[in-house]
């Protein structure tokens, strides 16, 4: 009985939860999915990858592209390079140039050039003015009276560069004047004066500019110098020197013509106050386009050598390898051999000395046994060992009846 209440038991189901049941999460779910169409995935090669590492035909592609590169960038430092050196030449010339008329005068006329001595008679001057000699030997480029006969002036042609707009005292220009008096009698008072213009139909000296023209008025022996100073303005212009004699109608010429009276030597300073200040902007630029040559140098080096620039240059290495060669041409012993040998000599003695001498017969010879005798040793050989054998034994080694009877029967 106890047993069938405890099976009864066991079959009941078992008690189910006490209580409501608990609320479950309400509404859609919190996650929401992707909405739209799908994007489209990435077209093509990623951009961060070399498409060289994977396509050998790629690589070498890129390695000439960067090769052809590398070339245009060095043809460009190269030229720019070579660019700010011309610029520094050019700077430096114009330096030089502009500097050297400043404080270097150009002259004109040559007071140390003079052919005739102290005393020399007017007839031997009037020879040799004319069969022309005035005319060579640096005589033409002077400023005196001594290759004229009729007159006592002197005049020269000159052009003062630069043009230049007249500026008054700013670009007027210093002209120092060195005379040489070899006037023998008169006055030594005279006149000098920069015109402009031609040599022709020239005013009156009063008519200059007071600092273009001066007046001597004292009294000078003959080999005695006289220097002033003129100023003018840069342009073509004419150098005019004149005695008071030969201006003033009143005194009367004198008859020694055929002689010089006087020998000038002119400087002229291009003006410093324009001069100077373009010198030192052209140095400074100069300086600047020098350190522009210098980055653009030491930029194509450093792409041309990425590992540094060789120790040596190729024409230093050439030379020690010749000089190095002709060391051990030098040093290398000199073998004494006929011109007309045409083959090494052979060192030891000769034929007939080896023939004649006593070892000759102390020499042993081996001969070499016939060829013939070497098959007959050998199959004696063969038969002495072979007879030991037994004819099964002759017969299994691949031996006939015939060769073993033949041999037994030997």
């Amino acid at each position: 009985m106890k047993r069938q209440e405890d099976v009864r038991d066991s079959m009941q189901a078992p008690a189910g939860p006490s209580g409501p049941p608990v609320d479950g999460p309400s509404g859609p779910p919190s996650v929401v999915g992707p909405t739209g169409a799908p994007q489209d995935g990435p077209s093509g090669p990623p951009e961060d990858v070399n498409p060289a590492q994977f396509d050998p035909l790629a690589e070498i592609e890129d390695a000439r592209a960067r090769r052809k590169n590398r070339e245009e960038r060095l043809e460009v430092l190269q030229k720019k390079r070579n660019s700010a050196r011309v610029n520094v030449y050019l700077f430096l010339a114009i330096t030089v140039v502009l500097a050297g008329f400043a404080f270097f005068p150009v002259t004109s006329g040559d007071t140390d050039l003079n052919p005739f001595p102290q005393g020399q008679s007017p007839t031997n001057h009037k020879a040799w003015v004319q069969d022309d000699n005035h005319l060579t030997g640096g005589y033409e480029d002077k400023i005196w009276d001594g290759n004229k006969g009729t007159t006592r002036t002197a005049d020269k042609q000159i052009y003062i560069p630069p043009p230049l707009p007249d500026m008054g005292s700013t670009s007027s220009i210093r002209i120092d004047v060195t005379v040489d008096i070899y006037r023998l009698q008169g006055n030594t008072t005279f006149k000098a004066g920069m015109f402009d213009g031609e040599c022709t139909q020239l005013p009156a000296f009063e008519s200059l500019p007071e600092d273009s023209w001066y007046h001597y008025e004292g009294t000078k022996s003959a080999g005695e110098t006289v220097e002033f100073t003129l100023y003018t303005q840069p342009g073509q212009k004419c150098f005019l020197f004149m005695w008071d004699d030969d201006e003033n109608p009143d005194i009367p010429p004198l008859q020694d013509y055929y002689l010089p009276t006087m020998d000038i030597e002119i400087a002229i300073y291009w003006p410093r106050i324009i001069t100077v200040p373009i010198a030192l902007i052209t140095f400074l630029f100069a300086g600047f386009a020098f350190v522009g040559a210098q980055k653009s140098g030491k930029a194509f080096k450093a792409l041309k050598y990425p590992e540094g620039e060789p120790a040596k240059k190729i024409e230093e290495e050439v030379l020690e390898a010749a000089e190095s060669e002709q060391r051990e041409q030098i040093d290398a012993p000199v073998v004494d051999q006929p011109e007309d040998a045409d083959a090494h000599e052979i060192e030891g003695p000769s034929l007939a000395e080896a023939a004649s001498s006593p070892e000759q017969g102390e020499v042993e010879v081996e001969e070499e046994p016939p060829s013939d005798e070497e098959p007959a040793g050998e199959s004696a050989e063969e038969e002495n060992s072979a007879s030991a054998w037994t004819d099964e034994q002759l017969l299994g080694a691949g031996w006939t009846q015939e060769q073993i009877d033949a041999m037994r029967n030997a």
